[in-house]
C-alpha cells in the first residue's frame, strides 16, 4: 500500500483511516501538522508568496486547524499572513485546532481576527484585498447547507480576485456526492488530504486543480482492525428509531445434546445492540435455551436435530430476520449436513445475510456452494479452515501464511472470512484483508467463538457489508476479552466476555 492513495475515498473511509492511524499512535494532531505543512508547500510551489498578502479563513473544526498550521509555514516563507477565525473561538470543536489557535495568539507576525457575525464578514476588507485566499472553513463530511456567517464568507470569497486555495474540500461541497450545499467556494486549487474524496470528482467547477498530498497516514491503518472500524457501527440512534431498526437476528443452532452455544451467540448479539434475537433449535434443547434468558425468543424446529424436515420452518423464520447465524452447537449428523447445505443455498440465492460458524463450516466444506462476500461471513478457526480448504495449511503462527490461507478460503467460497486466532485475519475474495490484534490468551475458553458469531451477526445487520462488520466484530470481541481479563484474570468464561461487550464498543 502506498503512503498516499490516488483513488477516491468516501468520507467514512477517510474517517476510518484517520481513527485507525490514531489507534496505531499517529495522533490526529500529528496529521494536522503534516496537512498544514503540505498546504503551505503547494502554495509556495505555485505562487510567489514573499510579501504576498495571504488571507486564511479558518473554521472551528479540523479543517480550520489545518489552515492555522499552514499560516505558520507561510509566515516563515515570507508571506504577510492574516488569519480570520469564522465564528466564536469558544466554540472551537477540535482540541488540535484549539491548540493551534492558542499558538497563533503568541505570534506577533501573523495578524489574527475573529469574524463572529455576518456583519463582521461584510465589513472585512481583507477578503477583497488579498493576493491569495486559503479556504479552511469546512472540510469533508458536510451534509447540510452552509449557514451564516460562513455563507456570507463563501459569497465574498467567490467575488474576490485573489487566487483561491481550498483545504481538502471546497467549503459548501458534499465530499461524497459533489453536491453544492447552499453555496460553495469556487477554488482555483483544492489541496486534498491523502486521497481525493469521491465528491470532488463530481464538482470540477468548484474544485479547480486537484492536488492530493500525503499527511503521514501509515499503510498499516488500511490493514489494521481498530477504532476506525468500530466507529462505523457506533453512531447514535435517531429519535425516530423503532423496534427492529437495529437488527433482527436468527440463530440456527443446537442439537439433541448441545444447548449453550446458540444461547451464547444470541446473548452476544443482544449485548452488541441487536433489537430482537430469535433462536430456532431442535426440540430436546428448547427448554434449556429458554431458561438461559427471557430476552431470547426461542422456538423449536419440530425435529430432534436440524434435518431436511426442519428446513421449511427455519427458512420462513430466516426470511423475516435481517441476519441468520448458522452453526453454533448444530452437530455433525449427515442429515444436518444435507439440511444446512440446502438452507445456505436458499438463503444465499435470496440475498439473506448469513454468519456461518462451527459445525456449519464443517458441513459447508466441499459443498461447491458459491456465496456473496457482501452478505456472507465465515468465521473459522485454523482447524476449521483446514477442513474448508480440504488440505493442510502450514504453520498457523506465521502471519503471512494466515493471510494467504484466509484469502484462499475467501476465494474458494466467494465469501468474507474471519479467521480466528491470536491474530485474527479478515479476508475478502478481492484480495483485501485486515489484521486484528485485540484479545488475550484467556479467550481460549470454550464459547468465545459463539460470542464472536453473535457480535458478527448484529454488526452485519447494520448494512455496512460483511468485510466491515467482520473487522469491527473482531476488534470488539478481542476488546471484550481484554476487559473481562482485567476483571477476572485467566478465570474468564464466555459470559464474562458478553457482559464486557458494551464497554468494548465504547473503546
Amino acid at each position: 500500500m502506498t503512503r498516499m492513495q490516488h483513488e477516491a475515498m468516501t468520507t467514512d473511509e477517510m474517517r476510518v483511516l484517520e481513527l485507525n492511524a490514531e489507534y496505531l499512535g499517529v495522533k490526529l494532531g500529528m496529521l494536522m501538522q503534516q496537512a498544514g505543512r503540505e498546504i503551505a508547500r503547494v502554495i509556495e510551489e505555485r505562487e510567489s508568496v514573499k510579501d504576498a498578502h495571504v488571507l486564511i479563513l479558518s473554521g472551528l473544526g479540523g479543517n480550520g486547524g489545518d489552515g492555522m498550521v499552514a499560516a505558520r509555514h507561510l509566515d516563515e516563507a515570507g508571506a504577510n499572513v492574516e488569519l480570520c477565525l469564522i465564528g466564536d473561538e469558544n466554540r472551537i470543536s477540535s482540541p488540535d485546532t484549539e491548540e493551534n489557535w492558542a499558538i497563533l495568539k503568541h505570534l506577533r507576525t501573523i495578524d489574527l481576527k475573529i469574524l463572529g457575525s455576518e456583519s463582521d464578514i461584510k465589513s472585512c476588507k481583507s477578503i477583497a484585498r488579498a493576493d491569495i485566499i486559503v479556504d479552511a472553513m469546512l472540510g469533508f463530511g458536510l451534509t447540510s447547507p452552509v449557514r451564516q456567517p460562513m455563507l456570507t464568507a463563501v459569497k465574498r470569497v467567490n467575488k474576490a480576485s485573489a487566487k483561491k486555495y481550498s483545504v481538502d474540500v471546497p467549503t459548501g461541497i458534499n465530499s461524497d456526492t459533489g453536491a453544492v450545499l447552499g453555496d460553495a467556494v469556487k477554488a482555483d486549487v483544492t489541496v486534498t488530504m491523502h486521497a481525493p474524496k469521491t465528491g470532488l470528482l463530481n464538482a470540477a467547477g468548484h474544485v479547480g486543480d486537484l492536488v492530493p498530498v500525503a499527511i503521514g497516514i501509515p499503510p498499516d491503518a488500511y490493514t489494521t482492525c481498530g477504532t476506525g472500524d468500530l466507529w462505523l457501527f457506533t453512531q447514535g440512534r435517531p429519535s425516530s428509531s423503532k423496534k427492529g431498526d437495529f437488527g433482527r437476528i436468527l440463530v440456527v443452532g443446537g442439537s439433541d445434546v448441545y444447548s449453550g452455544a446458540p444461547a451464547l451467540s444470541g446473548l452476544a448479539a443482544l449485548r452488541t445492540g441487536a433489537d430482537l434475537v430469535s433462536i430456532i433449535a431442535p426440540e430436546p434443547v428448547v427448554p434449556a435455551i429458554r431458561s438461559y434468558s427471557p430476552n431470547l425468543m426461542v422456538v423449536g424446529m419440530g425435529t430432534p436435530i436440524f434435518s431436511p424436515h426442519s428446513l421449511s420452518v427455519t427458512r420462513d423464520i430466516a426470511e423475516s430476520n435481517d441476519v441468520t447465524a448458522i452453526g453454533p452447537g448444530l452437530g455433525r449428523d449427515k442429515s444436518t449436513k444435507e439440511a444446512l447445505r440446502a438452507l445456505v443455498t436458499e438463503l444465499s440465492d435470496k440475498g439473506i445475510k448469513m454468519v456461518i460458524d462451527a459445525d456449519g463450516l464443517k458441513h459447508l466444506a466441499d459443498s461447491g456452494i458459491s456465496l456473496d462476500p457482501l452478505t456472507t461471513l465465515l468465521t473459522p478457526h485454523w482447524g476449521e479452515l483446514q477442513i474448508l480448504l480440504g488440505k493442510k495449511t502450514g504453520e498457523p503462527s506465521e502471519i503471512e501464511n494466515r493471510i494467504r490461507r484466509a484469502l484462499d478460503a475467501a476465494t474458494a467460497y466467494n465469501a468474507t472470512v474471519l479467521l480466528k486466532g491470536p491474530t485474527d485475519v479478515v479476508a475478502s475474495p478481492n484480495g483485501s484483508y485486515k489484521l486484528n490484534r485485540t484479545g488475550v490468551p484467556a479467550m481460549t475458553v470454550g464459547g468465545t467463538g459463539d460470542v464472536l458469531t453473535g457480535i458478527c451477526a448484529t454488526l452485519l445487520a447494520r448494512g455496512r457489508g460483511a468485510f466491515q462488520a467482520a473487522a469491527a466484530a473482531a476488534f470488539v470481541s478481542g476488546r471484550s476479552g481484554e476487559i473481562a481479563h482485567e476483571r477476572y484474570g485467566n478465570h474468564v468464561v464466555a459470559t464474562d466476555c458478553i457482559e464486557a461487550i458494551p464497554d468494548a464498543m465504547r473503546s
